[in-house]
């Protein structure tokens, strides 16, 4: 395992930041489990970027300045306290510049309320950066350690379906779920950025993969 990256002065004292990704249904949030189990703080990307609308001011006004308040949710007052997510689909998936905008705007906003975050977070040898784009959003920059884990496609489409159905959401069939792999960044890129790759395939053991690399993460930080 890649040891923990050279850090400055001024991030020696605050935890070791191990930035988690990989693709669709590969196992990223199992092994984010994992290192909370064994007493890691966590930290989803994805779900604070959902909350965002909610509570950053500056994403806030740049969206309604870019689209007005058709894309949000409107209070009495006319403020906004959240975004209208369908209207806001409706207007950056079917125009790349306009996503591109968008993501340009939200990147620095999740950028930072990790940096909040993690100033609440003085005691702890090592906290986890779970990211589906850690690498595409450039946050890998933040993080002391990357890690990635990996599984056979086949086996992550049928992953995908069964969390759907548990889920009790339309289940998507094979060429659907293959639609949306395309749209990220595949395996061989994200294995090239990583500093750890984990396996998790049929025939791989996840929980040991992880034991050895939090002993390792721990030993580190000290």
């Amino acid at each position: 395992m890649s040891k923990v990256r050279q850090r400055s002065s001024e991030h020696a004292s605050r935890p070791v930041v191990v930035g988690v990704t990989g693709g669709m249904a590969a196992g990223k949030s199992l092994v984010t489990r994992m290192f909370a189990a064994l007493g890691a703080p966590t930290w989803d990307a994805d779900s604070a970027a959902k909350r965002l609308y909610q509570t950053d001011a500056t994403l806030q006004q740049a969206t309604l300045d870019r689209w007005g308040p058709r894309i949000a949710k409107l209070d009495e007052d006319g403020r906004m306290v959240d975004v209208n997510r369908e209207a806001l689909a409706e207007v950056v998936f079917s125009n790349p510049d306009e996503l591109a905008w968008l993501e340009a705007q939200v990147h620095p906003a999740v950028g930072r309320a990790f940096s909040a975050w993690l100033e609440d977070q003085p005691h702890t040898p090592v906290v986890i950066r779970e990211a589906a784009i850690l690498f595409e959003s450039g946050s890998d920059a933040t993080c002391d350690v990357t890690l990635t884990v990996e599984a056979p496609e086949a086996l992550r489409i049928r992953r995908a379906q069964e969390r759907a159905r548990q889920l009790g959401q339309a289940v998507p069939s094979e060429s659907e779920v293959r639609a949306r792999l395309a749209r990220q960044w595949t395996e061989a890129q994200r294995v090239s950025k990583a500093d750890i790759v984990l396996r998790n395939g049929p025939k791989d053991a996840i929980l040991p993969q992880v034991l050895a690399i939090w002993a390792q993460l721990t030993r580190e930080s000290h």
